[in-house]
């Protein structure tokens, strides 16, 4: 287990590979057919949740020893 600080540098690579992924995955769409589109699109709803849920983890950890930061209550106890 490494410093706070390396897992949020864990957790901005993440983001960014989900980022990516979700643009190959929507440059895919136009190609599908109407159920494999319409699950596609499911999947990709799932991954915008993910990058954005990785995103506000990430922030938290980089922030967690700075006494002024705002902390989301979904993500501390």
């Amino acid at each position: 287990m490494g410093t706070l600080a390396e897992l949020s540098g864990r957790y901005v690579e993440e983001a960014a590979r989900l980022k990516v992924e979700i643009r190959v995955r929507e440059g895919r769409i136009p190609q599908l057919d109407e159920p494999r589109r319409r699950a596609a699109e499911r999947d990709l709803a799932m991954l915008r949740q993910m990058l954005r849920e990785t995103r506000e983890v990430g922030d938290l950890v980089r922030h967690y020893y700075d006494p002024a930061y705002w902390r989301d209550e979904r993500y501390i106890c």
